[in-house]
């Protein structure tokens, strides 16, 4: 198949543009699955949309738009809803923040593709109430190839930016965290694969009711091997199964008991973690993930 794939390259990090997860997690999946793949890049286009269409002829224009045109000003939405109109290209957006950003985003440009993704179980219903029919239920996933497996040196760790949200926990939860922030892609996974225990938080700093939504880490910890320690977000048993295949808090001190305990059961944090990694890979990794979702669009 040849797909067109509509997303950013890169993102703005440490105050540059560097490079994002859509190369590892979309484009190299893709074309391992036999895929011919070209990028339109959201941030810097090498050459108009349109043409590279008239050049390329996909039978697939693949979509993750932010609809940010701060940091993803090329991002071609009238070209890919005259693209639909014609029929003659499947064309496909995955939504990403649907718990916040459905009334202002997801709802108002669905409209522009054949198929839409969400990545929150809850939110299915909501597309086809206002009458938009076809809609995947296709939550994070990641590139089980991007995450070397390293001897794991780093008890408890923590990847991102530190908000004043997150800055409270962390300083009330009296836990020995190791935290990073600013890391580059690669930088990001090999910190993963050092890890045995990984923290997800699941609040979204952008949104204004500070509301918890599915979030990628969780999946790229599982990918890496970690135990996934992550705050509760409702519709996440869909996706591992809690206690078994993943453990998840709710508040301060319930985080503080269960890493207290898991802390104390090594063998337990093995087991958790290998069950974790053993559906990541059944179920959420690229590639299983893309494929699945192609044949939901192509059926």
């Amino acid at each position: 198949m040849r797909i067109i794939a509509v997303t950013n390259k890169t993102l703005p990090r440490n105050g540059k543009n560097e490079l994002d997860t859509g190369l590892h997690y979309l484009i190299k999946p893709l074309e391992s699955l036999g895929h011919t793949v070209e990028l339109f890049d959201t941030v810097n286009p090498e050459k108009p949309f349109n043409i590279l269409v008239n050049d390329f002829n996909p039978d697939l224009v693949f979509c993750c738009l932010t609809g940010n045109p701060n940091h993803t000003p090329y991002e071609p939405i009238p070209s890919i809803l005259r693209l639909t109109r014609l029929g003659k290209v499947k064309t496909f957006n995955w939504f990403c923040d649907d718990t916040w950003r459905f009334s202002s985003f997801s709802s108002q440009i669905c409209w522009a593709f054949d198929h839409c993704s969400t990545s929150e179980p809850s939110y299915v219903e909501r597309y086809k109430e206002i009458g938009y029919d076809n809609i995947h239920l296709a939550t994070w996933y990641s590139n089980v190839d991007c995450f070397p497996d390293l001897e794991k040196d780093i008890d408890i760790s923590f990847v991102g930016g530190i908000t004043p949200d997150r800055q409270q926990f962390f300083s009330s939860c009296e836990v020995p965290i190791t935290g990073a922030q600013g890391l580059s892609i690669d930088e990001l996974f090999l910190f993963y694969s050092k890890s045995r225990i990984g923290v997800n938080l699941s609040v979204n700093a952008n949104d204004p009711e500070k509301k918890t939504q599915m979030k990628l880490r969780p999946f790229e910890l599982a990918a890496a091997k970690c135990l996934v320690l992550s705050e509760y977000h409702p519709g996440i048993e869909e996706f591992f199964e809690v206690d078994k295949e993943i453990i998840t808090f709710s508040g301060v001190d319930e985080f503080k008991e269960k890493v207290n305990h898991l802390m104390k059961n090594p063998n337990e944090v093995n087991r958790i973690a290998e069950a974790g990694h053993q559906r990541f890979l059944r179920d959420h990794e690229s590639k299983v993930r893309l494929s699945k979702l192609l044949e939901d669009i192509f059926e």
